[in-house]
């Protein structure tokens, strides 16, 4: 016995109760009873259904609503899921990206303790001063101004108390509820419940290490070396830990106040150019993106220039994505759409065959009509997300870091437009996109390439013939079997076999019936009240039966 995974199980117990009484109020009674949580539920909220709960919410709200009441964990996970619209349906999408990671702040003496802790001695002895309001709270951690002794301004981002413990009780109920989901729920293993929440567990535990994300400022500090009007804070190393980023403090205004910038005297249209290329760059030439280009994220220095903040969330992006994204780019501006649908087809993955016309034809009707406008009018970021959309519903699924993407484009295309409303950012990102497929052709590049298809090849060469030998001794000795999986039939045969358990049920209470019935007319046996107990103690039996399978029949819905 795994004691470990019991422990887990036994502690998500209670967190798992408080879900289903969360999820009972917002009025999804039949999904718990589905995943076998109902018995969790009081009684009287069985039987009831819904709690206070208007009935024409609708269920993308109710969700939200749910998310929210179930704490900071769920928050984010409803945020990851407003980015993976292959996962989950549109309205669901629009509706999570209403989510906000607001938290109050915890005390300041708790911010003391751990930067102490964090640091092996006195603060005093490092600060000069720390200002006790936050800057900003989050469910992860929350940010403070400081002063080093020699008087340098930093930021420290301190981590919330305990907080790696909750996210790690918050993921094993996760992962405990995805597996009951994907057990009776047959029709939602589409959407993958337990690869879902090994994503998100993968995301959190990225945002809990806060030396990643010091080395990814690092690498961002390299990549922009030489880039003129770009701002990358710098990390603080030796103050740096776990639980602890000590980085410099950039002065600024968030980058949607334009009309504060103007009144700076600065030049909002270069700054908007600047934006732009500063992220064409991140996704063309450095195959790392930041992945949350919120305001907040985004300053405009009093020198104007670009500063970007807050690297706990970033893409990153293989060679073969990078050409990809490339050969996207230039074909929307060629309204090649063969082209286009065979780009998202090479970026994805698909189980089935791809219907390309269809394809190509959806395509043609989203973006055709934008060239017919003004140049300013179209939203690069708006089509290549309603593009990826498109490819879904063409049962191609794009990779997570290139939804983070097009949700990213959206956001810089915004924030450049508040600053030039005539910017088109379709002009800054073709040249990125031919120098890309120009690097494609380089000499060094190809015989990298050509050296990779060789020890693929001769790998492969190799392992054949051994795999062909074990395959004829096993058709040899008898031993070469075929399983067949059948799809779509998982619904069905769980009707069936809950229908034929009702009916057994139902049997069993009929013959309780009769056989008292036949104990009573006869007149034998002890007798209670003049009747015969054993007759008694049967209708009694049968009417408990019969009123539990009654009470089974109506939570269910289906009479």
């Amino acid at each position: 016995m795994n004691v470990l995974a019991l422990t887990r199980t036994y502690r998500s117990l209670g967190r798992i109760r408080e879900i289903a009484l969360v999820l009972s109020k917002h009025g999804f009674n039949q999904l718990l009873e589905r995943a076998g949580l109902g018995r969790l539920l009081p009684f009287s909220r069985r039987i009831r259904g819904r709690s206070g709960v208007a009935g024409d919410v609708p269920a993308p709200v109710e969700w939200r609503l749910a998310l929210e009441d179930l704490g900071p964990t769920f928050v984010k996970l409803g945020q990851m899921l407003a980015t993976r619209p292959d996962l989950v349906p549109p309205a669901y999408v629009e509706e999570f990206r209403k989510l906000q990671d607001q938290v109050p702040p915890f005390p300041f003496e708790e911010a003391l303790r751990i930067v102490t802790e964090e640091l092996g001695g006195p603060v005093e002895e490092v600060f000069e001063h720390i200002y006790p309001q936050p800057m900003a709270a989050a469910s992860i951690a929350q940010v403070h101004r400081a002063r080093l002794k020699d008087g340098t301004p930093v930021v420290l981002k301190v981590q919330r108390p305990r907080v790696d413990r909750t996210i790690s009780q918050d993921l094993a109920t996760l992962f405990l509820l995805a597996g009951l989901v994907e057990r009776y729920i047959p029709e939602a293993r589409t959407f993958r419940p337990r690869e879902i929440v090994e994503e998100f567990a993968r995301t959190l535990n990225r945002e809990l290490d806060f030396f990643l994300e010091a080395s990814n400022i690092e690498r961002f500090r390299q990549n922009f070396q030489g880039f003129e009007g770009v701002v990358i804070p710098a990390v603080q190393w030796d103050l740096t830990s776990r639980r602890l980023l000590v980085m410099e403090a950039i002065e600024g205004l968030p980058a949607d106040r334009a009309d504060a910038i103007r009144e700076r005297g600065l030049d909002t249209s270069a700054l908007a150019r600047t934006l732009a290329r500063a992220f064409l760059k991140q996704v063309f030439d450095d195959g790392l993106f930041h992945g949350d280009l919120h305001p907040g994220n985004v300053m405009v220095t009093p020198e104007g220039k670009v500063a970007f903040l807050d690297f706990g969330a970033v893409g990153y992006l293989s060679e073969e994505a990078q050409e990809g994204l490339g050969e996207l780019f230039l074909a929307l501006v060629s309204r090649d759409y063969a082209q286009m649908a065979e780009g998202f087809v090479r970026l994805g993955s698909t189980e089935d065959t791809v219907d390309l016309r269809a394809f190509q034809r959806d395509l043609k009707e989203l973006i055709e009509p934008y060239f017919g406008r003004p140049l300013k009018d179209l939203r690069v970021g708006h089509l290549l997300h309603e593009s990826s959309e498109i490819a879904l519903r063409h049962r191609v699924r794009v990779p997570p870091d290139l939804m983070l993407l097009a949700r990213s484009i959206l956001t810089v295309e915004g924030l450049a437009r508040t600053l030039d409303p005539d910017f088109v950012v379709l002009d800054e990102a073709v040249p990125f996109a031919r120098r890309l497929l120009v690097r494609r052709l380089d000499p060094r590049r190809q015989a990298r390439l050509a050296y990779r298809t060789i020890r693929d090849l001769r790998e492969l060469i190799r392992a054949v013939p051994g795999q062909v030998t074990r395959i004829l001794q096993k058709l040899l000795e008898g031993k070469l079997a075929v399983d067949f999986v059948h799809k779509g039939y998982e619904p069905l045969l769980h009707e069936m076999d809950r229908s034929s358990n009702r009916l057994s049920f139902a049997m069993i209470v009929s013959a309780l019936i009769i056989g008292s019935s036949l104990i009573v007319l006869a007149g034998r046996g002890p007798l209670l009240w003049d009747f015969p107990a054993f007759g008694i103690f049967g209708f009694l039996l049968a009417g408990v039966l019969g009123f539990g399978l009654a009470i089974a029949i109506l939570r269910s819905g289906k009479l």
